[in-house]
């Protein structure tokens, strides 16, 4: 009853405002005209309303815009030619060109600083980085030279000369002996303790924070083995251009960190990551390489876009050419090109940080350099030596060889597919069972920004 009262409500209402110049009887089509009418009006309030917010949010930025170009045109405006002919000779610019004015060198200057962003860091890059490694050290010598002068002391004259009991020192070194024992058996209780405390941790943790977190891990130890060359090789020609790798590779692994901070990190991708962690954790370089190379090129025949295979021209070359139907690879992605880049040197350094067995390793003692850090002097072969007389060597570890691709009758065991791999992956299936992630329906048979076709 109350909705045929409401509806009655509603008819009179619309009765009343409907203008029936005085007559006793309206059609039904009148009616029906004044309420399209009176809709188009709404409509049109609703268009116009619209439109006047749009213009005017359109006018503040546009506000915005120009008060951005008015900055810089003041900081171009700042700049010397002289100034300006050492930025783009930084950036690798030609200095000037036929024609051109000042007003226009600026502009490509502004141009040119804009797209170096985009561009493989090469010279420019380097530049900075050295730049800064420089004001690093020269703060750090500074820092240095200050506490030596903070600790020196001046010696007393007046020391006396102090006299040991024989037999009081003997006490005294069996006391410590114990201690030794004692103390040693704490530190296993409380290493035993801290992993079980950190494999709780990671239980509950996120798949990409596991991978943040052993990256970080592995980088700063990265770092602390460099600190560890001694000052010559540190200051050395390759010494430096060590420093400066590894500076070059911690600004590559920014965008990936902040991927993995935000999880906007593709489903696929932090599957490859994780499994890559997990096999340097176990210490077996060689499947990390291999899903590396996966995970990088996956089963694409053409992972880079060969435009010219011949001499001669084919039906089948647009077909495998990324600039003619668009599609676009990984390696085309600056970013992640530069963030694998850098996986695959982290991978190299861990190699010789933590050492294994020679079957488990890419390359193994294929270079020996100083420079490269304090680990082995450089040498995945020293270094595996050091780990075993030290007791950390991959025997004591209980680590196994390599596993060999045969079947147990001796068949070659045929490779799984990308997919497969994938699909299996722990990550993945955590991932994709998680309420907050869409999977998809199925893994793509390419890594992620590969969808070049197959042959």
């Amino acid at each position: 009853m109350d909705a045929i009262k409401q509806l009655l409500e509603k008819k009179r209402q619309a009765k009343e405002a409907l203008d029936t110049g005085g007559k006793k009887y309206v059609k039904h089509s009148t009616i029906e005209d004044a309420r399209l009418k009176r809709l188009r009006e709404e409509e049109e309030q609703e268009t116009l309303a619209k439109e006047l917010k749009k213009r005017q949010k359109s006018g503040e930025q546009a506000q915005q815009q120009l008060q951005r170009i008015d900055s810089v045109r003041s900081q171009e405006e700042e700049l010397s030619k002289e100034e300006v002919i050492r930025r783009l000779r930084l950036l690798g610019q030609p200095v000037t060109l036929f024609g051109e004015t000042d007003e226009d060198r600026q502009v490509r200057l502004r141009k040119a600083q804009e797209d170096y962003q985009l561009v493989d860091e090469h010279r420019g890059g380097h530049l900075n980085t050295l730049l800064e490694m420089q004001k690093d050290d020269k703060a750090a010598k500074q820092r240095v030279g200050s506490a030596d002068q903070s600790s020196k002391r001046p010696v007393n004259a007046d020391s006396q000369e102090v006299t040991v009991d024989p037999a009081a020192a003997a006490e005294g070194d069996e006391a410590a002996d114990e201690q030794e024992e004692e103390d040693e058996t704490a530190a296993l209780f409380r290493l035993a303790a801290e992993q079980l405390k950190e494999k709780r941790e990671e239980e509950a943790m996120s798949v990409e924070e596991r991978i943040l977190k052993y990256m970080t891990r592995w980088c700063k130890a990265w770092e602390d083995d460099l600190d560890r060359r001694p000052a010559a090789v540190k200051t050395s020609g390759p010494g430096n251009q060590a420093t400066i790798q590894y500076k070059q590779t911690m600004t590559f692994f920014q965008p990936l960190f902040k991927s993995l901070k935000r999880k906007s990190v593709l489903p696929e991708m932090v599957a490859g990551l994780d499994m890559i962690v997990q096999d340097i954790k176990q210490r077996n370089y060689l499947h990390a390489y291999d899903i590396y190379m996966r995970l990088a090129i996956g089963n694409n025949p053409w992972p880079i876009g060969v435009t010219s295979v011949g001499i001669h021209e084919r039906s089948s070359r647009e077909k495998i050419s990324h600039v003619m139907n668009g599609a676009a690879h990984i390696m085309n992605d600056e970013a992640t090109r530069k963030y694998l880049q850098a996986i695959k040197r982290l991978l190299t350094f861990v190699q010789r940080a933590y050492p294994t067995d020679p079957s488990r390793c890419i390359d193994f003692d294929g270079f020996r350099n100083p420079s490269r850090g304090a680990a082995g002097g450089g040498s995945d072969k020293l270094a595996m030596l050091e780990a075993e007389k030290g007791g950390r060597g991959w025997k004591q570890l209980g680590l196994l060889p390599a596993p060999h691709f045969h079947d147990k009758d001796g068949s070659v065991k045929v490779p799984p597919k990308w997919e497969n791999i994938v699909r299996n992956s722990e990550a993945y299936k955590k991932m994709t069972n998680s309420p907050s992630k869409t999977p998809p329906k199925t893994p793509p048979k390419t890594p992620p920004r590969s969808p070049l076709p197959q042959q």
